[in-house]
């Protein structure tokens, strides 16, 4: 009877190299499911940043109806705006995309971001913006997602709707 327990004992474990098989196999599988995660999150954000720039621009072509004469700067879209509407319906003065915000057109709480960079155009060639976009967004130099998209550019058209390149 000892014998067949020292028998059993002995048989019953795994060898260094079905452990060493067993813990490659899982590491694999892991980078595997990290890369894969990465990706969807990244086109997650993208996802919602390119809904967030069809209500700035919606906003943007609500702002020139009601103030025709108004132009935005060249600047970035931001939080951050004037506690008040600074606009008068008589005014031509380059105004911050910012703005938009006081005068109650936008929400404030999407445009200052770790991944994105947003732009009002009004038919400007700066970067990300190009001719003949009402606004455009794309990702931050820095921002850390997979390589591939930091070349998306999304942009919005008066005529036309989005449109999505990669530049």
């Amino acid at each position: 009877m000892v014998k067949k327990f020292l028998f059993f004992r002995c048989t019953g474990g795994f060898t260094l190299v079905e452990l060493l098989v067993a813990a490659t196999i899982i590491g694999m599988l892991t980078i595997f499911a990290t890369a894969s995660y990465r990706s969807s999150a990244a086109e997650t954000r993208w996802a919602q940043a390119k809904a967030n720039l069809d209500q700035l621009a919606t906003a943007v072509q609500r702002a020139r109806v009601d103030y025709p004469a108004i132009k935005f700067s060249a600047a970035k879209m931001s939080n951050t705006s004037s506690s008040s509407c600074p606009w008068d319906p008589g005014t031509s003065d380059d105004t911050a995309p910012g703005n938009l915000i006081a005068c109650g057109y936008l929400e404030g709480n999407r445009w200052n971001s770790e991944y994105f960079e947003y732009y009002v155009c009004e038919n400007k060639s700066s970067s990300p913006c190009k001719s003949g976009a009402v606004a455009c967004v794309g990702f931050l130099g820095s921002a850390k997602v997979p390589a591939k998209f930091k070349k998306y550019t999304y942009c919005f058209y008066a005529r036309g709707g989005g449109v999505e390149t990669l530049s």
